[in-house]
């Protein structure tokens, strides 16, 4: 009888744990399922911006657990800035006026960092040119986007060295893409060009020379360690404040995504022609050493937009949205 008794305790207690064990199981997948995914909408406009994040798009690897990242191509600024101000990408890559824009009229983007510095260059085949000075007094000078950020920068500098700005003829386009067939065809002689676009023109006009760097001509004048934020990672502040993990790994992936690109020049090329950006391979490779691209985290660059921010506002403050952001403006 005792015996009978203990073999039914013990098929009762084994019966229990089986039991206990096929629950957990059954709560755990309970729990699995009701853990949503968040998404997260991550944008950048055509060009530099978008080859920073080119690799990151195409393999998309698992940032965090439990969040979906979309990456959006713009074909132009002006369509990323209309989602920006509508507030929907969470975090995006943007030309640093348009991070003063997003958040002195949304007051909801930060700014997480440097994505690149300036990478704009003065080229000539005139040899009297011998950088962004006096010598361009008498010339006439192609640029892009009449008092727009590429212009009021240029201007600052010349501005700075005492050139007379009146004796500068600047002819401008509307797109990079405009001024190199002005530049390539010899209808212009001198130009203010951006990378990726210049490496393309050096190829179709050997006879233009890279004159300087307006980046480098910047550190020089304004006595600047790394120049003018050309491009800008912002953060949506609401979302940040609820994902403050995801963005920090965020930010941990597009360095390491940036450093990757500058070493791997051609397969980034590849990424980015994949990802819809207009560059070939091999010409990101002829490019990259004057890209600029680096990420620098906003602790790290804030007296570089402070700088930067006040220059273009006593130009023109529309291009800033009408005023110089204050401090909360970085993120931290």
């Amino acid at each position: 009888m005792k015996k009978f008794i203990s073999l039914m305790l013990s098929f009762l207690l084994t019966s229990s744990l089986v039991v206990g064990c096929s629950n957990t199981e059954e709560d755990n997948k309970d729990e699995a399922k009701d853990v949503k995914k968040v998404t997260v909408n991550v944008g950048a406009p055509e060009g530099l911006p978008a080859i920073a994040i080119a690799k990151l798009a195409q393999e998309n690897p698992q940032i965090k657990e439990n969040y979906e990242v979309k990456y959006t191509l713009e074909a132009t600024s002006d369509a990323l800035s209309t989602d920006v101000m509508k507030e929907g990408l969470d975090i995006a890559i943007v030309p640093s006026n348009m991070a003063s824009i997003a958040y002195n009229k949304t007051s909801n983007y930060q700014i997480a960092g440097t994505v690149g510095m300036g990478s704009f260059y003065l080229v000539s085949s005139d040899e009297d040119i011998k950088g962004l000075d006096s010598s361009l007094e008498g010339k006439e000078v192609g640029n892009i986007g009449k008092g727009l950020t590429p212009d009021i920068t240029v201007q600052a500098l010349l501005k700075e060295k005492d050139v007379d700005l009146s004796k500068v003829t600047f002819n401008y386009s509307n797109e990079a893409s405009d001024l190199v067939s002005l530049l390539a065809t010899g209808k212009l002689t001198t130009g203010i060009v951006p990378e990726p676009a210049l490496s393309g023109l050096l190829t179709k006009n050997p006879d233009l020379k890279v004159i300087c760097g307006v980046n480098d001509t910047w550190k020089d004048v304004f006595k600047n360690e790394n120049g003018y934020p050309q491009s800008t990672l912002i953060i949506k502040t609401s979302f940040a404040k609820e994902n403050g993990e995801f963005v920090e790994s965020f930010i941990k992936s597009l360095d390491e995504n940036i450093e990757w690109t500058n070493k791997n020049p051609k397969e980034a090329g590849e990424f980015a022609a994949k990802f819809g950006v207009n560059i070939k391979a091999p010409l990101l490779v002829k490019a990259i050493d004057r890209t600029n691209l680096k990420f620098i985290a906003i602790e790290d660059s804030k007296d570089d937009y402070q700088k930067y921010f006040e220059i273009l506002n006593s130009f023109n403050a529309k291009v800033l949205g009408g005023k110089v952001p204050d401090e909360n403006i970085f993120y931290k």
